[in-house]
């Protein structure tokens, strides 16, 4: 009787166990066991160089898979994986590997690897090449659907915090027009990616071969963003100095779904490109020639094609952005409450403060921007584009922050930028400093006055990556655009 007793209590004690998963595991579907737990979404360092080893190790993987020497170029991608997690290239090469040497059921390991770090860029990678045919009649094909389906979830959450812009995963090349051709491909390689506070991650969030030119978000009415609109620029067309797009292309991205719209090509010349979005919630884009005409688009319902806009809805609410092919700046799109200052003053006025804040330099009024509770206020020098390029100076632009509750101001950064800024909350500021490759994403903690910048190796940007242009984005800001369509040449 005492060893039926024993088992018995055995029993319901090891059944007790078995009602609670182990730490970390996906909760149990209903009538199944629990799914297995996903890898953390995104990536610690995309934009970090390829050590030695990795890279040799890589050439070797594939020139084994150009001799179909499966087992050696799985081997060698193996070792550049070990040293470089994060370099997704290496990542999908191994899948080809293990796909086109016949090891189905190898592939969906090696694969959620590849697509928990970058979902977007590799979700459809196995959907379409007539060589991967044989796996996608396989049983494993079923197993990687699923990893897709869940990691789509994974990725999407969280992508309404943090923030966007627009990143260089290499270092970009200068046009290089052919005698006689006034047209060149624009090569920036710069996608648009997003930084997790929490888990210090990166994510991709678009696929355009490199040419994501600028972006727009759009709030959700608490300070989250819930859609992207963004441009691509693959071709640039010069008539002397001047620049212009050529077919550039607009899209959009659900941030709570990852659903992307477009990106729908608008065929011909254009001298500027904005982004914003009407009363109505619908994305607008504005095409502006050299003439000064536009015209102005949506998407049509069926999210198959752009739709020209007319009369008030072509009207933008809230943010926009505006750009050029040498320039990418952003307007609010809001009264900064409680300021009063006329641009290129040195001093402003706030209400209930007995004493102006002023300044040792012209202040941009543009810079103006509150924190969400209005406690501190963002202030920014007038950077003279034209007299860094044409004179040669290297003078730095200053970054000021006002603390409403103190009555005082402190500097917080001093480069060659316009400081573009983004307040994530009363405590922390993102902005931009430096141009070009030298152009980098800051995030400043009042509370503990750190400044922390991304790694962003080469080139980085709220907005789009921040360049010096003589021409000024505030007297492009100010035209009037204008009713007249846009025509291409």
């Amino acid at each position: 009787m005492r060893h039926l007793l024993l088992a018995a209590l055995l029993v319901v004690t090891a059944c007790k166990k078995d009602e609670h998963p182990a730490p970390g595991a996906a909760p149990a579907s209903p009538g199944g066991p629990a799914l297995p737990s996903l890898q953390p979404v995104g990536m610690s360092d995309p934009f970090a160089r390829l050590p030695a080893d990795a890279g040799k190790a890589l050439e070797r993987g594939y020139k084994a898979i150009r001799s179909k020497k499966w087992d050696d170029a799985v081997r060698e991608l193996e070792a550049a994986i070990a040293s470089a997690p994060d370099y997704t290239a290496a990542r999908w090469a191994l899948v080809r590997a293990l796909v086109l040497g016949g090891k189905f059921t190898d592939v969906p390991a090696a694969y959620e690897g590849l697509i928990a770090r970058d979902w977007v860029g590799y979700a459809d990678k196995l959907e379409k090449p007539k060589d991967f045919a044989g796996f996608r009649n396989a049983p494993e094909w079923a197993k990687v659907s699923e990893l897709k389906t869940r990691y789509r979830t994974a990725y999407a959450q969280g992508l309404d915090k943090g923030f966007l812009f627009v990143g260089r995963t290499r270092p970009a090349t200068e046009p290089q027009f052919a005698a006689g051709m006034k047209d060149a491909p624009l090569d920036l390689r710069q996608e648009v990616f997003h930084y997790d506070l929490e888990t210090k991650r990166f994510r991709r969030v678009t696929e355009t071969g490199g040419h994501a030119f600028a972006i727009n978000r759009t709030p959700d009415g608490s300070g989250s963003a819930k859609m992207l609109s963004f441009l691509v620029a693959p071709r640039l067309h010069r008539e002397g100095a001047l620049d212009s797009f050529v077919d550039p292309s607009v899209g959009v991205v659900d941030l709570a779904t990852l659903e992307a719209t477009g990106p729908f090509v608008e065929k011909g010349q254009y001298d500027q490109v904005m982004l914003g979005v009407n009363q109505a919630q619908q994305p607008l884009f504005t095409f502006v020639v050299s003439t000064g005409a536009s015209a102005t688009y949506t998407f049509d319902t069926a999210k198959t094609a752009l739709a020209k806009l007319e009369g008030g809805a072509v009207l933008p609410v809230g943010g926009e952005t505006r750009a050029w092919p040498n320039q990418v700046a952003h307007l609010p799109g809001k009264v900064i409450d409680s300021v009063k200052m006329t641009d290129g003053a040195n001093q402003f006025t706030i209400d209930g403060v007995a004493s102006p804040v002023v300044a040792a330099r012209p202040l941009a009024q543009s810079s103006l921007e509150w924190s969400p509770g209005k406690t501190r206020l963002t202030y920014a020098g007038k950077l003279d584009a034209c007299k860094i390029l044409k004179g040669g100076s290297n003078e730095k632009n200053e970054l000021y922050v006002y603390d409403l509750g103190k009555k005082s101001a402190q500097r917080v950064a001093a480069a060659v930028s316009a400081f573009e800024t983004l307040w994530l909350d009363d405590d922390h500021l993102v902005y931009e400093g430096g141009v070009g490759k030298d152009g980098r994403i800051h995030l400043y903690a009042f509370t503990a006055h750190a400044d922390s910048s991304l790694p962003t190796r080469h080139g980085a940007g709220l907005y789009g990556v921040p360049t010096l242009a003589c021409e000024s984005a505030e007297t492009g800001v100010d035209e009037d655009l204008g009713d007249s369509d846009a025509e291409g040449d």
